[in-house]
């Protein structure tokens, strides 16, 4: 049998808080536990997720310069620094570059926030 992997112990220990331990605590430590627990589901959507969030986001952003930089990071530089000079101005650049982002900001939520995700 393999070991669990740190989105399952995450899952394991998110669990274990809100089955064993929440019901067992008193009204005014709930809500830190709770906040706990929301913390521990987010660290396990970001291990699950992240990597394959960060390749995506990288070339649906480079996609948008004609080419993909070596990083996210200079992915991000260098976009901000094409709509500073008015490259995505026209209808159409604007309109790619809008559902671009939506799409960026989705996969995002879908680690930060997924019930808020259509």
């Amino acid at each position: 049998m393999s070991q669990p992997n740190a989105a399952q112990l995450l899952d394991i220990a998110r669990q274990t808080l809100l089955e064993q331990i929440l019901p067992a605590l008193s009204g005014e430590l709930r809500y830190p536990a709770l906040m706990i627990a929301n913390a521990i589901a987010i660290a396990a959507r970001e291990n699950r997720l992240q990597g394959e969030m960060v390749i995506q986001e990288h070339a649906r952003l480079g996609a948008l310069l004609g080419a993909s930089p070596a990083t996210l990071a200079e992915t991000l530089q260098q976009l901000a620094q094409a709509i500073r000079e008015g490259r995505h101005d026209t209808p159409q650049a604007r309109r790619i570059l809008v559902e671009a982002l939506r799409e960026t900001t989705l996969a995002r939520l879908m680690i930060s926030n997924p019930k808020v995700v259509p």
